[in-house]
């Protein structure tokens, strides 16, 4: 109990670490008017529970650390810079990148979404470090010199896979449930791809109905493959740990924004939640099945 106790403590200490080095590089940012208008009215607006559930994507980037830390198989440095990669490329850099293609329909510039990499980076920065510290498995065993050897091309098959499954759940939910609701319709209306969704923009159906989520779906897939080095024995633990990785832009949207009205914002949850889900079941998998685990090199 008290052993149980003690890490709760280091594990809420790395929660506070995170959120309070977030919040003062925020303060730094050089953020546009239009953004930072935003912000003053989602503080203004703010009450005890949407303020808890803002808390969420800082609660959950910490437990997928936690959860990867604990079950790896490397340790020191090596896991920090990793974890590091797969953390910022995966949950905070993408989804901003991503994000910053549509800037326009929310009324802000791309380097708004640009900018919060920077305190996402760097609260990663100081939290992974701790977390290691605390919980890294102190029984690992280093088995990433026996594992058998990947090979480019089939690699590169099944992370493209990986991305026409993101792409084909996404155009299916768009236009079986996404492109029914009224709210939804008129907030995209003026978008290339809801234009397409409704047969009026044929290029739209390319670029970027269609780009966009192959494109997500591939990046995602190819900042999975750390975490290989990571996680070594076990396939159920690396695809949670794959799931939990790229689930974590969804808990954003758990929020009320004002960037979203509420109905686009639980549809949005749910295309994302259903896309990446089976992306993470997919290449957890089909990758650690390439990996062979009981086969060693004779080299």
């Amino acid at each position: 109990m008290k052993f149980a106790t003690i890490n709760f403590l280091k594990f809420m200490l790395c929660i506070l670490l995170y959120g309070v080095v977030y919040m003062f590089v925020m303060a730094f940012m050089p953020f546009s008017q239009a953004f930072t208008e935003i912000s003053q009215q989602i503080s203004e607006t703010q009450t005890l529970a949407s303020t808890l559930l803002m808390l969420l994507p800082i609660i959950w980037n910490c437990f997928a650390s936690y959860f990867i830390v604990r079950h790896a198989n490397i340790g020191g440095k090596k896991l920090i810079i990793h974890l590091l990669c797969v953390m910022f490329f995966a949950v905070i850099f993408v989804p901003q990148a991503l994000g910053a293609e549509s800037a326009d329909v929310h009324g802000v510039s791309w380097y708004d979404f640009m900018l919060i990499t920077i305190p996402g980076f760097v609260s990663l920065l100081a939290m992974i470090p701790l977390m290691v510290r605390f919980f890294q498995n102190k029984n690992m065993v280093e088995e990433v010199g026996k594992r058998k050897k990947r090979g480019a091309k089939d690699t590169a098959i099944k992370i493209g896979l990986g991305g026409l499954i993101v792409a084909g759940a996404y155009i299916l939910f768009l236009l079986a449930v996404q492109r029914h609701f009224e709210e939804y319709r008129i907030f995209y209306a003026d978008t290339a791809w809801m234009q397409a969704a409704h047969g009026e923009n044929i290029v739209g159906i390319f670029y970027p109905l269609f780009s966009i989520p192959f494109l997500r779906g591939v990046i995602y897939g190819l900042f999975a493959l750390p975490l290989l080095t990571i996680i070594t024995k076990s396939k159920f633990i690396f695809t949670t740990a794959i799931c939990l990785v790229v689930l974590a832009p969804v808990a954003a949207f758990v929020a009320p924004n004002p960037l979203f009205p509420d109905t686009v914002r639980f549809l949005l949850m749910a295309s994302m939640t259903i896309t990446m889900l089976l992306l993470g079941i997919f290449i957890g998998n089909v990758m650690w099945e390439k990996q062979g685990l009981n086969e060693y090199d004779t080299e």
